[in-house]
């Protein structure tokens, strides 16, 4: 399994607008073919602050992932309101 976490901190008063194309392209990724789970989250400590957290069954499905349209057009759109990115592969815990 391929997961990861992406922590976006916005710039203030930014993180709504994000969130309002987020739906449709959660739903076309969670349609693609090696998605576990895709999901947003916002942070209770820090409004201004986005949680994603994808599971991929795999590093090809999340290279197909990264090719689709929708994906890089979210991603052009998100990154103007970035004031930082973490992006943080994670693995369970042995």
């Amino acid at each position: 399994m391929y997961k990861f976490i992406i922590t976006i901190d916005c710039r203030p008063g930014t993180r709504d607008t994000i969130l309002s194309r987020a739906p449709a392209v959660q739903a076309a990724t969670r349609a693609e073919p090696g998605c576990i789970a895709y999901d947003f989250y916002t942070c209770t400590d820090n409004p201004e602050r986005l949680v994603f957290v994808e599971s991929w069954t795999d590093r090809a499905a999340h290279d197909f992932h990264m090719q689709q349209d929708y994906t890089k057009g979210f991603i052009a759109f998100h990154e103007q309101f970035h004031e930082s990115l973490t992006f943080e592969t994670v693995n369970v815990a042995d």
